[in-house]
């Protein structure tokens, strides 16, 4: 069977395909007797009229389009062996000639990576530093944690929590939105963080109705609305200010942490877990550097198969944060104003980024043979079993736990975890070197940091943990494709009651 194969860019290969008379006529007789098993054909049983009396029936191209239908799963399988190609996705195929049949397919194929002389790679750490203003803020933190709403008679200020009607109709958009009881904290870093309409609540005395009007941003997540004017109609009720409790012996003992029984206890604590999440923090952005550094030296071509795929991987991830948030996808679409081809499109720089981490990554895992072992892979195990169990010594339990993670699915992510881990953690190794270091095969175990107490104070341990296990972005982002490049995936509202504990999640204490 003639078969050409010619290498194009994005990692495509077209091939042409010539169909031989005798393999074609075969397939020809096996579309006139399917075709005589469908067709009623006076005069003959089912399955059994010539063919010229089926072909006059129904048209040569029919029965033409159906040999081809026939052969071509064993035609594009040969070509692929012929050719020695390794195909990643579904090849678009045409019809090229049928006198002689020939046909072409174009081919998304596995990516190239090259990723140079990247032992030469270097980039200097920068020094961490724990400012007094650091400790100081997280101390805050904790304050805040357990503050006191009081009310006030006075005009609102930062960091107050309001109480409001809002009515706002935004420039051509017809009928006024309109939430009464609207209760939130007026904080950048709040649940309501619309720029503007903070700005223009400060200063607001009780009562009302208080109406202002701005322009929203160009980069507004609702394209529809981005650069309207947005006029606001508000009422405000109630203004509380945040009363912190005493810095003392007492707050520290109320705190109900392990070693803590005073104040200098919970400073020495919260100072530490200050500079265990400032030491994560540096180190994530650190990998992000180095990472980012080998993939801009890198030469890659892959197919856009793979970025879609990728898409498809980031668009499950939402899809799924919608369920989980009580939502279905398309509730989710509605509530932020777009498609789902409008939100794949805002996704293709994040799925190409992610999916060129993942090739490089990959490739590095290659170049210095990292393979997890067959331990780590159970310690990980062993690890998910005893979260799980919540500690439980219950023998019968834990080995049904076992028995639902040891599988094969759970083994191959934590696998490819442990690989992406291991190999960012080589990349750092070399780029942190003052010298050339030669290739090794690192085969240890993925450390990651453990807080050793729970509670408010320990919350930052938490977060080092974190930040070491995701490493920021780099680390997830490699997961997604390092494992096999072939197979590569992958609005604010105001709330009242428990907006205010969500708003401190994530301090130090």
């Amino acid at each position: 069977m003639p078969v050409t194969a010619e290498r194009l860019p994005r990692s495509l290969v077209s091939m042409e395909i010539e169909v031989e008379d005798e393999r074609l006529e075969g397939a020809l007789d096996r579309a006139v007797r399917k075709v005589s098993q469908q067709v009623r054909i006076p005069g003959f049983r089912p399955g059994k009229a010539p063919r010229h009396i089926v072909e006059n029936m129904v048209g040569r191209p029919a029965l033409l389009q159906e040999a081809i239908e026939d052969l071509l799963p064993g035609l594009y399988s040969e070509a692929l062996e012929e050719q020695e190609i390794d195909a990643v996705g579904e090849p678009e195929i045409d019809l090229k000639s049928t006198e002689p049949l020939v046909v072409t397919a174009m081919v998304p194929v596995r990516p190239t990576v090259d990723i140079g002389d990247y032992q030469s790679l270097r980039v200097p750490r920068d020094e961490v530093t724990v400012t007094d203003d650091d400790t100081e803020e997280a101390m805050v933190s904790v304050r805040r944690r357990y503050a006191m709403l009081e009310p006030v008679d006075r005009a609102v200020e930062w960091e107050d929590t309001v109480r409001v009607d809002v009515s706002v109709t935004v420039e051509g958009q017809g009928e006024p939105h309109v939430e009464e009881g609207a209760e939130f904290r007026v904080s950048e870093d709040g649940l309501v963080s619309l720029p503007g309409f903070l700005d223009h609540l400060v200063g607001l005395e009780r009562g009302g109705p208080h109406e202002f009007a701005f322009d929203l941003p160009e980069d507004y997540p609702a394209d529809e609305l981005a650069g309207k004017t947005a006029s606001y109609t508000v009422t405000l009720h109630e203004v509380k200010q945040e009363v912190l409790p005493d810095l003392d012996d007492d707050f520290a003992r109320s705190l109900d942490e392990e070693g803590i029984e005073n104040l200098e206890q919970l400073q020495e604590r919260i100072a530490e877990n200050v500079r265990v999440r400032i030491e994560a923090e540096n180190e994530a952005a650190y990998r992000d550097e180095v990472i980012d550094l080998l993939l801009a030296t890198a030469d890659l071509d892959y197919p856009e198969v793979l970025v879609e795929r990728e898409i498809d991987r980031l668009v499950d991830e939402q899809s799924n944060h919608a369920f989980h948030e009580r939502e279905t996808f398309d509730q989710w679409l509605e509530a932020i104003g777009q498609t789902e081809d409008e939100v794949r499109d805002a996704l293709r720089e994040q799925a190409d980024l992610v999916l060129r981490r993942g090739l490089v990554v990959g490739e590095l895992a290659d170049r210095e043979s990292i393979e997890p072992m067959e331990q780590d892979v159970q310690a990980e195990i062993d690890e998910l079993v005893e979260s799980m169990s919540g500690g439980s010594t219950d023998l019968e339990e834990r080995a049904t736990l076992r028995g639902l993670l040891d599988t094969e699915e759970t083994r191959g992510q934590i696998t490819t975890r442990l690989l992406t881990t291991q190999t960012l953690e080589r990349l750092v190794e070399i780029a942190s070197q003052p010298d050339e270091i030669e290739p090794r095969s690192p085969r240890r175990r993925s450390r990651r940091r453990r807080g050793a107490r729970g509670g408010d104070a320990d919350e930052a341990t938490a977060e080092a943990e974190d930040a070491t296990a995701d490493d920021a972005v780099a680390e997830d982002d490699a997961e997604a494709t390092a494992g096999d490049p072939g197979d590569a995936p992958g609005g604010d509202a105001a709330d009242s009651g428990s907006s205010e504990d969500d708003d401190r999640d994530g301090d130090d204490a």
